[in-house]
């Protein structure tokens, strides 16, 4: 899934950027309030991380903007103010949930997934279909019992059709999800990932449908 994190403190943003990748999350890493408002309003993102005390605007400043767009991507916000009407202002301005600096990776990674799913089609952790076995929060699959190797980029795309199962997604669509902003809009990438996605876990194609023309599917 991808993220977009807007945070001006390189100290944070190297070390959590790489920490969240290794999670099997894509992430835009975005320094500056303007500049992160504009790749929010541009691309579509799975959670926004929002510093508060950014150059150029405030992290409230850019939520507001978000929800009088009516963006509903879920924005969790990273904060070193303390005090319950620095949190109140965050509710009220549209954001789901907090943290305060310091924070524990892990707690952070659990919140990202929480609000996820609860922006999703579907909603579960751990998904059966037919002989295949997806535990998302631990990144796990299985066929027959058996654990499947996936990369993360075959697991990004699992991820994201199970998410939305009985609703056809483009390629495109995965591109933006399942990618950070460098990948090629034009690149055959998802096509490769499905087909090798396939061959480990679905080489009947019976469970990731080809719709052709639009996209791909599982269905319900």
């Amino acid at each position: 899934m991808r993220l977009l994190l807007i945070e001006d403190e390189q100290d944070i943003a190297k070390p959590l950027v790489k920490a969240l990748e290794r999670r099997n999350f894509a992430v835009d890493w975005i320094d500056n309030g303007k500049k992160g408002l504009a790749q929010s309003l541009l691309n579509e993102y799975d959670c926004i991380i929002l510093d508060l005390n950014l150059p150029d605007l405030d992290g409230l400043d850019i939520a507001k903007n978000l929800r009088k767009d009516k963006n509903t991507t879920p924005i969790l916000i990273l904060t070193a103010r303390s005090g319950h009407d620095s949190l109140l202002s965050g509710f009220e301005s549209g954001t789901d949930d907090y943290l305060t600096k310091p924070f524990d990776l892990k707690e952070l990674v659990y919140r990202i997934g929480a609000l996820i799913r609860r922006n999703s089609y579907n909603k579960m952790e751990v998904f059966r279909i037919g002989n295949v076995k997806f535990d998302v929060k631990a990144l796990k699959v299985t066929v027959n019992g058996n654990r499947v190797a996936l990369n993360n980029k075959e697991l990004g795309i699992l991820e994201y059709l199970v998410r939305n199962r009985g609703r056809v997604v483009s390629q495109e669509e995965i591109l933006e999800h399942v990618w950070d902003r460098e990948i090629d809009l034009f690149t055959q990438t998802v096509r490769t990932n499905i087909k090798t996605l396939r061959k480990k876990m679905d080489p009947d194609k019976k469970i990731i449908k080809t719709i052709k023309g639009k996209g791909y599917v599982i269905e319900k």
